[in-house]
């Protein structure tokens, strides 16, 4: 591919600006990516505190390349402060036991040092910060190699080195791609964006995110999923107390993370919600995300909060009744299979896609572009792209995939709509 082709990439969260970073590596010199918010955009859902870098995984392929990722993420000087580890026990209560048990084997078979199977009894003995029971934490495997990363820091420090290599980052109304060009063939030819510009392209790539399956027909492989994520503010002392804490995951119950340096405590409840709209742009009806950056006057729903409540006083029941702080819907676009969809589009030609991060992308930043633009060379490994590719109406029926536990729709959950509002008010 001639280094002058002008590219596109709408969306500036881990695919985009990743690809983006790889790209300018490369020596491509016309490269723009767009997006609502200026980097690291913040409606991304790398755009966070932190997240989870590990390499277990009852797939191979994402197993190889988390060790892969992982040793960018200890090595380069971008990243450089940015990873923690405080190793994490993996876990499952009933419907994820079967990714745990792969994940071992897989992880095992990978040359991974230090993976231990633990009782809820031994989690607590190893770690006496473990106040809770742990029912439900039935299926638990200890990863020393397994650490977080400082993940907005992270997107924005790579956004800045693309920059510095040439790539141009557009915000605002011109950065906000409403609408995709196509010319009489089919071909697309570049975006229209909020404004009402239009920014032409030799190739486009969507790497939208959660917003991807409500500005392209992706013929049903894309689904909108927001999990709900909540900070409690921890005192000095409180800090100190909990910094020997691990990453705790049941992949049903919620996972936990040690205290920033700040305090923050951060939690999650693994069950995911969507939010069945029709885009009035597009017209496309599918699981459009809701966020309170949108609308900063709803909070989370009443049985969503609950539920992370009951999750951390299986954990750490002393801090299970504290007030949050800060709370999210995290949004991610989710495939079936959980592989990513990577992939030129069938029918336009100059169209790719790189999306469905499936709640598992983030860990990639460091080498995901290199792949993706492996695929716009024309060079990716047949092999992965070929678990990549547009897979209009695949049937799933595997068991041993995370987080299977049926969604909950927004609409059918109470309390959300206003509630910062509400609660604020009665405060006063």
């Amino acid at each position: 591919m001639d280094p002058n082709t002008k590219i596109l990439i709408v969306g500036a969260g881990c695919f985009g600006t990743s690809t983006a970073y790889h790209l300018a590596q490369r020596g491509f010199t016309s490269v723009r990516v767009l997006d609502r918010y200026p980097a690291p955009s913040c409606e991304a859902a790398s755009t966070d505190i932190s997240k989870i870098i590990r390499s277990d995984y009852n797939e191979p392929l994402y197993a190889r390349l988390g060790i892969e990722a992982i040793a960018a993420w200890q090595s380069e000087d971008l990243f450089r402060d940015l990873y923690h580890v405080p190793g994490w026990v993996l876990s499952a209560y009933k419907l994820s036991c079967a990714f745990v048990e792969g994940s071992i084997e897989t992880s095992t078979k990978l040359g991974v040092k230090g993976l231990e199977r633990l009782s809820p009894q031994q989690i607590r003995e190893r770690f006496p910060l473990v106040t809770g029971k742990l029912d439900g934490w039935n299926v638990n495997v200890w990863n020393p190699t397994a650490g977080w990363a400082a993940a907005g820091e992270a997107l924005r420090r790579m956004a800045v080195a693309a920059q510095e290599k040439g790539v141009e980052y557009i915000s605002g109304e011109q950065g906000w791609v409403r609408r995709l060009v196509f010319d009489e063939e089919g071909r697309c030819t570049g975006v229209v964006t909020a404004d009402g510009s239009t920014q032409v392209a030799d190739l486009v790539v969507v790497a939208a995110g959660a917003w991807t399956p409500s500005l392209l027909d992706v013929a049903g492989q894309l689904t909108a999923k927001g999990h709900s994520v909540a900070h409690i503010q921890l005192s000095p002392a409180e800090m100190v107390h909990y910094s020997a804490f691990p990453i705790m995951d049941n992949l049903e119950l919620g996972y936990f993370f040690p205290p920033q340096t700040d305090g923050v405590f951060k939690m999650a409840h693994s069950q995911f919600i969507t939010n069945m709209q029709t885009d009035a742009e597009s017209g496309i009806t599918t699981s459009i995300p809701h966020t309170f950056v949108q609308s900063p006057q709803d909070d989370l729903p009443l049985e969503i909060e609950a539920q992370m409540r009951r999750n951390l006083r299986r954990v750490l029941p002393e801090l299970a009744d504290r007030p949050f702080c800060y709370t999210r819907l995290c949004w991610d676009a989710d495939t079936a299979d959980r592989h990513f969809l990577i992939s030129p589009h069938p029918d336009h030609q100059g169209l790719y896609l790189a999306a469905g991060g499936s709640a598992h992308g983030f860990k990639f930043l460091p080498v995901l572009g290199k792949y993706i633009a492996d695929l716009l060379e024309g060079t990716l490994e047949p092999e992965i792209a070929c678990k990549w590719q547009w897979r209009p109406g695949q049937t799933v029926t595997a068991k041993n995939l995370a987080h299977l536990d049926p969604e909950l729709e927004l609409s059918e959950l109470t309390g959300w709509e206003g509630r910062k509002t509400r609660e604020r008010g009665s405060r006063l």
